[in-house]
């Protein structure tokens, strides 16, 4: 079995999101304990995420929820967490509580889950289908992404889910946070997308340990990556969490509303390995991912 060697600490950056990470799972947690209604515990779960990306994106955009629509009158489902243009367009509808939103000015919308299920995939799924019908007059379409605080079901079967929705009907990419899932559009991969699963053991550690290993009792960093009871490693949050972060920074820097060249040398430090999911196939556990 592979062993980890000792290895230069992980830089600020990834422990920092790895904190951001865990502090959103322990609240999530947390909700779930002191509210009962599934509604008001949903919308928590929201307002966090919105909170997050509040904290993190430029002045040059602002955070909200609401509807999307079209001049032609077409409207999208309810969105949880919208990134709207703070700089280059007019707003509409401010003259009462806003929260109906002109297509063109919607960068990103954001669909939060609280647990992902199936059938919560099959909605989002139904969603993006709406979300595709808006027309904007800039040429420029918002970009539909998924928060989710946890999953529903093991990581493969999560990424069975997605690769089995329609291309057309993904998300351009998706983060489940308690499992260190992340997906995204990829024209490269063979079945034009990518999902995997940063690990990183520490020093000393193997790469995977067996289901109910004493080595892996800590159920919040050890997941398992093939079968449900089958061999398991040590997920990565703060990874995970920077290629969400990533994902969302280049859908605005493409629409000009983020500037994140400099970024790029902060997050090439970044160290994980990763488990890459594949549509038909066994996963396989990449020691040297691309960035």
């Amino acid at each position: 079995m592979t062993t980890t060697e000792p290895q230069p600490s992980s830089p600020t950056v990834q422990k920092y999101w790895d904190a951001v990470s865990r502090r959103l799972s322990i609240e999530s947690q947390e909700m779930a304990g002191l509210i009962k209604h599934q509604g008001e515990k949903g919308r928590a779960n929201e307002n966090s995420v919105q909170l997050l990306l509040a904290k993190v994106l430029p002045p040059s955009v602002r955070v909200a929820s609401g509807e999307i629509i079209d001049s032609d009158g077409s409207a999208s489902a309810q969105m949880d967490t919208l990134v709207l243009s703070n700089t280059s367009q007019p707003v509409l509808f401010a003259q009462t509580d806003e929260k109906i939103f002109p297509v063109e000015s919607v960068l990103l919308c954001i669909e939060v889950k609280t647990t992902l299920t199936q059938e919560e995939v099959t909605d989002i799924a139904k969603k993006v289908r709406r979300h595709r019908k808006l027309k904007g007059s800039t040429g420029t379409d918002p970009v539909f992404a998924v928060f989710a605080h946890k999953a529903g079901s093991s990581p493969r079967t999560v990424a069975k889910w997605f690769f089995e929705l329609d291309p057309a009907d993904r998300p351009a990419f998706f983060l489940v946070n308690d499992a260190a899932i992340f997906g995204v559009v990829d024209d490269t991969a063979p079945s034009g997308y990518q999902v995997v699963m940063p690990f990183a053991p520490k020093a000393g550690e193997a790469d995977k340990y067996a289901f109910g290993d004493p080595a892996t009792s800590d159920v919040h960093y050890w997941k398992p990556f093939a079968a449900p009871a089958g061999d398991q490693v040590r997920i990565d949050h703060g990874a995970s969490m920077l290629l969400f972060i990533r994902a969302v920074l280049r859908a605005l820097s493409e629409q000009d509303h983020a500037q994140i060249e400099w970024l790029e040398s902060y997050l090439n430090k970044v160290r994980s390995q990763r488990v890459k999911f594949r549509k038909d196939a066994e996963p396989v556990l990449e020691t040297s991912p691309p960035n």
